[in-house]
């Protein structure tokens, strides 16, 4: 599947999905499988399971989600497979038939070894700083931040602020009472339009107008859809 920049600029006015850097030439398409929504920006032509109103400048596999409003820098990727260590090697050709075979081996016994851990899930309003490694299987809260070059070995709480090599907590956004208001407004449900008239900085007036947005205006609904249907209808 190909990408230029007249469906890329269609992709653009009919979904707001946009690219950073623009699409000049035609592009292979990576990542036409994974669920996204529409108002995102991705890498040219690398799709990332991005909810409504992220962005991401990296492409990297082995995540299943990422939710709206994240900031997602360059460079962030995710670790390799693993290996056995209680093994007499660590090499795959002990549990790998077709890497064997390729070199000439005639075992028939595989013991089986998961080398493949499970997905990574990024909630919303996450900020991933430049170079960031992230072990697979890790789950980033809504809220988190997660410094540049950081190594992430498990998972971050909502709200919490992580860095370092491996990463540890350094300090929560904000006060408890905060943090669960926050969580429990959902404010990430809502279009961006919906705070137009806010000032982020006043934390306790926006709760109030997630408050009345949440009594008066419907929730956007998850209408994630992989990258290869949405091409289809252009």
């Amino acid at each position: 599947m190909k990408l230029d920049s007249e469906t890329a600029a269609a992709l653009k006015k009919r979904f707001g999905i946009i690219f950073f850097p623009r699409v000049s030439d035609s592009i292979d398409v990576l990542g036409s499988d994974v669920l996204l929504e529409s108002n995102s920006q991705h890498r040219p032509g690398q799709f990332m399971p991005l909810g409504s109103y992220s962005y991401s400048r990296s492409y990297f596999g082995q995540v299943s989600r990422i939710d709206r409003y994240c900031s997602i820098g360059a460079n962030v990727t995710v670790m390799g497979e693993s290996h056995p260590t209680d093994w007499i090697s660590t090499s795959p050709i002990f549990y790998r038939p077709r890497r064997a075979s390729t070199w000439q081996s005639k075992r028939q016994d595989f013991p089986h070894f998961q080398a493949t851990g499970a997905k990574i899930e990024i909630g919303n309003d996450v900020w991933i700083g430049d170079d960031v490694l992230l072990a697979t299987g890790v789950n980033v809260g809504t809220g988190a931040i997660i410094a540049a070059r950081s190594i992430v070995t498990s998972d971050v709480p909502p709200y919490a602020i992580v860095g370092g090599s491996p990463a540890k907590h350094i300090r929560w956004r904000f006060d408890a009472d905060i943090i669960d208001s926050l969580l429990l407004s959902e404010w990430w449900d809502w279009p961006v339009a919906t705070w137009d008239t806010c000032d982020p900085q006043n934390i306790e007036a926006f709760l109030a107008m997630a408050e009345k947005a949440k009594a008066e205006f419907p929730k956007m609904p998850d209408t994630r859809i992989a990258i290869r249907k949405i091409l289809q209808k252009i």
